[in-house]
């Protein structure tokens, strides 16, 4: 008997895949009450419970993505994407390159914290009966901590910021998670030099791979962009500009899939002409509407202090933004985003577990701001500030636990009050 932990979409989905396996499981969560875990073989919980949960001292626990890999087909190569910033976009654009490439002699998938459980993917794999295709996995910090039989064909480290400290405890605790999904790369490893800076200026303990492959915004790095020619193997491949993405962040996140893409043995031409086509990961920097002279950006999928960042430096240099920033505190640090705010916030509103963090910026930088805990005041507050070519944006820099299910319904609740909006 298997114990699934937790109800909601990864639970659901490692019961389909019990089902489909014949394994026999019960579903329990902490509003249920379980006298013992003795019955259980083996306990499989959702990737956001901790480690200090009581079910890890049984010794029992299997995480999703080694319970669902030992069920996948062995023609399958898999490409894991893990950072604290950039995944996202990241898995995304490795996807559709794979997929572009690929598609007509076999099935590319987009899987794992991309909001599509691993476990949903392989049991679509199996109902189909096939036997070869790649997935692009997304890796949290939570799904690789406890990874001991999933294993990736190639991977990337986009970054390394402090994050999620609320549930790691300790930067070294973290970057040990990130690390254990490139300990368990067999063929390539592909990691942000910043990475690597980051552990020796923090004093961290972490053994790199000898399976990497670097690479930088340091131009004298052969695998390098300066925001606009990205170089492989010392060679410039392609232009940012003839992408449909903009930014040194997303010149940094198509580096990384070009440098996968390269040692897949992809023909530079043909990456070329597959960026062309790529547009942006929705619910990040999303531009969703203009209207009474302004932009309106959803960037739901903003939930770090970095993502914040990159957001601030997008949609131009000037005072004009109307910002949103809210909830669930997992430790992050943002005063060194001040300056940022300075130059770009027009006026803020600040909600959640993290608003003092943002009024205090506020108060530091003579921004006018509302702090409240209600979304649709926020939305109409800021909208009463609007001036042509203004630009209200809802980007987050943190994560949508205690609020909202995910960062979609946060979006969707977005979405929402901005059609509510007089015209």
């Amino acid at each position: 008997m298997y114990l699934i932990y937790w109800k909601w979409k990864v639970g659901s989905a490692v019961a389909a895949l019990c089902e489909k396996q014949g394994i026999s499981y019960e579903i329990y969560d902490d509003s249920d009450t379980l006298s013992s875990y003795d019955a259980y073989e083996v306990i499989i919980p959702s990737p956001w419970i901790p480690e200090t949960h009581p079910i890890y001292a049984t010794g029992r626990v299997m995480c999703e993505l080694d319970f669902a890999y030992q069920f996948l087909p062995s023609g399958f190569q898999i490409v894991s994407v893990t950072g604290t910033d950039g995944k996202s976009t990241t898995a995304w654009i490795m996807y559709n390159i794979l997929e572009k490439e690929f598609s007509v002699k076999k099935s590319v998938y987009l899987s794992g914290n991309f909001d599509i459980p691993f476990s949903s993917t392989v049991l679509g794999i199996l109902e189909k009966w096939e036997q070869k295709g790649i997935i692009v996995v997304e890796v949290s910090s939570f799904m690789a901590f406890a990874i001991r039989k999933y294993s990736s064909d190639y991977s990337i480290f986009t970054n390394l910021k402090p994050d999620h400290l609320n549930w790691h405890t300790s930067l070294q605790w973290y970057i040990d998670a990130k690390m254990n999904l490139m300990e368990h790369t067999t063929k390539k490893s592909i990691v942000n030099v910043q990475v690597i800076e980051f552990v020796q200026k923090n004093g961290l303990h972490v053994e790199i791979p000898e399976n990497i492959r670097s690479f930088s915004s340091d131009i004298y790095l052969k695998n390098s962009t300066d925001w606009e020619n990205i170089r492989i193997s010392g060679q410039k491949k392609y232009k940012l500009s003839g992408t449909n993405f903009s930014w040194v962040h997303n010149a940094m996140n198509i580096l990384s899939c070009a440098v996968v893409a390269n040692e897949m043995w992809i023909c530079s031409n043909n990456i070329r002409e597959h960026l062309k086509y790529i547009t942006g990961l929705p619910h990040r920097l999303e531009l969703i509407a203009t209207k009474w002279g302004i932009q309106i950006v959803e960037d739901s999928k903003s939930t770090s202090s970095q993502s914040l960042s990159a957001a601030l430096g997008a949609y131009g240099t000037t005072r004009n933004f109307l910002l949103i920033v809210w909830w669930s505190d997992k430790g992050d640090v943002f005063a060194h985003l001040s300056p940022l705010f300075a130059q770009r916030v027009k006026a803020m509103v600040c909600i959640g577990a993290t608003k003092q963090a943002f009024v205090d910026i506020a108060i530091q930088e003579s921004i006018p701001y509302l702090a409240t805990d209600t979304l649709a005041d926020g939305v109409t507050w800021l909208y009463g500030r609007r001036i042509d070519r203004d630009v209200l944006i809802l980007s987050p820099g943190c994560a949508s636990f205690g609020l909202f299910h995910d960062y979609l319904d946060r979006a969707n609740q977005f979405r929402a009050c901005i059609q509510k909006l007089p015209e």
